[in-house]
């Protein structure tokens, strides 16, 4: 039962994340305010690009958050620097005291059982293929709706 509820809980923390994804224009304020685990589940998929007991310098952060928020995270209406913010206050990163070394921290359990549950998801794949199924959905409709006319 262990593995099957552990599987069970990533598939759901995945289709949360394909759901977001479709959408546009989501505010980090407002999605902490609405959901909080819908909150961690994205905050943890930034994380992601992360490894564990790496070193980042604050250029390869900006890089690794600018290429989520261009392809998984393209559902976030927020840039790299906000994004950096958030993960340092949540502790999702951590940066040394002149802010020039960054490394992954220790997130409050809810960001790290969600990230447990992405580890093994491709979110740009996930991501992707969310958007392609609701971008077909939405020409079936208007295909259907200008018939209708």
């Amino acid at each position: 039962m262990g593995q099957a509820s552990d599987r069970r809980r990533a598939q759901d923390a995945a289709d949360r994340f394909a759901k977001l994804a479709i959408r546009r224009g989501i505010s980090l304020g407002a999605l902490q305010s609405a959901s909080r685990s819908d909150f961690a589940v994205v905050l943890a998929a930034a994380a992601q690009g992360f490894a564990p007991g790496e070193a980042y310098s604050e250029r390869e952060v900006n890089e690794i958050l600018r290429g989520f928020l261009a392809a998984p995270g393209a559902m976030l209406a927020t840039d790299h620097v906000e994004l950096r913010r958030w993960l340092i206050d949540l502790h999702l990163l951590e940066r040394d005291g002149f802010g020039r070394v960054y490394a992954t921290g220790m997130p409050a359990p809810e960001f790290t059982v969600a990230a447990a549950q992405l580890v093994a998801v491709d979110l740009a794949a996930l991501a992707a293929e969310a958007r392609a199924r609701e971008a077909a959905a939405r020409a079936e409709r208007k295909q259907r709706w200008e018939k209708a006319r």
